[in-house]
């Protein structure tokens, strides 16, 4: 069979190809299942791009589709910055107590001058990179936004991989699950839409047993086909495997109530509140799950990543730029939500760690250890700078790196357990002694 029809047929002739091959197929299946073939071998082998496009859009999705939301009205946004983010040029410690004396003698070139920083009242001393101002001017004053410096894993590894692997896994890179996918372990049965990761695919932190789905676009995520055959060719699907066994009897009827759920979201599609999205891929993903949270779908944990934060060069132009794209397009995503409906959302934007402190010959920074945690929105105990910090020195610094004072397990259990309702924090992170922050509220 073509993947390409000459012309769009009509509605009928779908139907009653349907109905053929519907009466062919329970006529093979006697013969068939002897020799080992299935539906899903028939389909495979006719190249059926419809199905096959619903299988890649929807291959791990068998949940209880119908299950209630009840527990699930909060969510927690989990935002990866890739390639390691400079903590000290995001949020400086622009104090002598706090080092910014040291930097100078180190990374001159990378300290942004005064009229390049935020000043953060009440912290101390610290303050925000200028290209942070739209997350500042709309959540700093209303509690929303908060910081966590000298964030790491104990262990130091400079390899990319790895870390990420050690971050999204829950301190262990040979765990066979990632630390989302076992807090909705804890948190039980949910919707279809209770897991989405924002992008091509899912992120190690969504890696085990529990349906997650990957969502490249909430535009395109409809049944394949002419527009003008959709209903019956959607027919036809479902009735072809109504009280089917095996995966496709599942995914299938599965599949089809997701694409509905998607078509009420994309009505919730369009920017509110005069938010104004930044250009990119980023801002992009960041809609569609605003869509996702206005449609009430379930959501409780969403992942999106942001790749391009390895500095290696020119870092004070290189990572402001992306500061100035990543700061917008967060704060165009809350203001998007409102007030009201980002009581209920929880954004963590984490890094797999930091830069060298020392300015290297090319304008930019090496891979180091510690960095810094963002939190956005509801829940969050705001306007502070949390955790632990020493002033910055020779003897402070581990191998010349930030080091690890704040562990990313501390703020990601917190956030599990106070915004999301878990409990044990045992299984989540396995063989971590855990230790609240304070960075959250339970509401």
């Amino acid at each position: 069979m073509s993947r390409t029809a000459p012309h769009a047929p009509d509605g009928l002739a779908l139907v009653r190809y349907a109905a053929q091959t519907e009466s062919a197929l329970c006529a093979q299946d006697e013969a068939w299942a002897a020799s080992g073939w299935t539906r899903r071998r028939f389909l495979s082998g006719l190249g059926m791009a419809g199905v096959a496009a619903l299988g890649s859009q929807l291959v791990t999705t068998r949940v209880a589709y119908g299950a209630s939301t009840a527990g699930t009205r909060n969510t927690l946004i989990t935002v990866f910055l890739r390639g390691a983010a400079d903590g000290l040029r995001i949020l400086v410690p622009a104090s002598a107590a706090l080092g910014v004396d040291y930097l100078h003698g180190v990374r001159a070139a990378l300290v942004p001058p005064s009229t390049g920083l935020i000043s953060l009242p009440g912290t101390g001393g610290w303050a925000l990179n200028a290209a942070m101002r739209p997350l500042y001017d709309l959540l700093w004053n209303t509690g929303e936004l908060a910081f966590v410096p000298a964030v790491a894993s104990p262990s130091v590894s400079r390899s990319h991989f790895q870390s990420q692997q050690m971050l999204e896994r829950g301190g262990s890179a040979a765990a066979s699950t990632g630390w989302l996918d076992r807090v909705l372990v804890e948190l039980g049965p949910g919707t279809t839409f209770r897991a989405v990761a924002a992008g091509s695919a899912a992120p190690a932190a969504l890696a085990g047993n529990q349906p997650a789905l990957v969502l490249d676009s909430l535009a395109g995520f409809t049944f394949p086909g002419w527009a003008g055959i959709r209903p019956q060719a959607e027919a036809a699907i479902r009735t072809l495997y109504r009280g089917q066994a095996g995966t496709l009897g599942q995914d299938v009827p599965t599949t089809l109530t997701a694409l509905s759920t998607a078509a009420k979201a994309r009505a919730a599609l369009g920017v509110r509140n005069g938010a104004v999205y930044p250009g990119g891929n980023f801002s992009a993903a960041l809609k569609d799950v605003a869509a996702l949270l206005r449609a009430e779908v379930g959501l409780q944990v969403a992942t999106v990543d942001v790749g391009g934060w390895d500095t290696h060069t020119q870092e004070a132009v290189n990572l402001d730029a992306h500061l100035t794209s990543a700061a917008g397009s967060l704060a165009a995503f809350m203001k998007d939500l409102g007030p009201t409906r980002r009581q209920r959302v929880t954004v963590l934007v984490v890094t797999e760690f930091g830069r060298r402190v020392a300015i290297n010959g090319s304008g930019g920074t090496d891979h180091g250890h510690g960095s810094v945690a963002w939190l956005l929105g509801g829940g969050v105990v705001g306007k502070a700078v949390h955790g632990s910090w020493q002033q910055l020195s020779d003897g402070v610094l581990d191998h010349g790196d930030v080091p690890a004072l704040n562990s990313p397990f501390d703020v990601m259990g917190e956030l599990a357990q106070k915004r999301l309702g878990v409990g044990s924090l045992a299984t989540i992170f396995p063989g971590h002694s855990f230790a609240a922050l304070g960075v959250a509220r339970t509401v």
